[in-house]
């Protein structure tokens, strides 16, 4: 059943068969997490998005037309998750020390974790809009056209909250930790 092919499972899987789902789900869990991680910034929410993002994906298997790629419908579906979540309640920092960039010793270690600490903070700070197409485009490698398909927005508002939103990183950034501390974190 692990080797059939998304096709398949996607068709046993809308006639009701779990093991087929369970397939689909174990190909798809780190891509939704992944994705749910970055926008909601709490491991544990990211976790409870995932999964209600396959509990409602499995409601709505049946009526899945095969339109998109499955998982495009299903990044769709987690998209929309957490996007409903995050508006359900005010925004909180919290710091992700998942960057893991290397380092040289103590004193950089902490360096760096405090400056990546930083870069953090201030993406979660961007409006929802700007983070998540930020998100998607740099640390879930999607390209602007499928950012555009997932959100229902035209590409040119994607490619203008991306360039937005670097354009706010780069300057809060910039005042807060100097560019010189800055490039060392970004360039090892």
């Amino acid at each position: 059943m692990e080797t059939a092919s998304e096709d398949v499972l996607v068709s046993r899987s809308a006639r009701g068969d779990e093991q087929a789902f369970g397939v689909l789900v174990e190909r798809y869990k780190g891509m939704l997490y992944s994705m749910s991680r970055r926008l909601m910034k709490d491991p544990g929410r990211a976790e409870d998005a995932a999964q209600e993002s396959f509990i409602k994906a499995w409601a709505a298997l049946p009526g899945f037309k095969g339109e998109s790629k499955f998982s495009s419908w299903l990044y769709r579906i987690c998209y929309n998750t957490c996007i409903s979540e995050l508006r359900k309640r005010k925004p909180e920092v919290e710091l992700d020390e998942a960057m893991g960039v290397p380092v040289e010793g103590p004193v950089q270690e902490f360096r760096n974790r405090d400056i990546q600490a930083t870069i953090q903070e201030e993406v979660s700070k961007l409006p929802d809009d700007y983070r998540a197409a930020l998100t998607l485009y740099h640390f879930n490698g999607l390209s602007y056209e499928e950012i555009a398909k997932l959100t229902h927005k035209p590409m040119g508002t994607i490619k203008a909250h991306i360039h937005r939103a670097r354009a706010v990183l780069k300057t809060r950034l910039l005042e807060r930790v100097g560019w010189d501390n800055l490039k060392e974190v970004m360039w090892q």
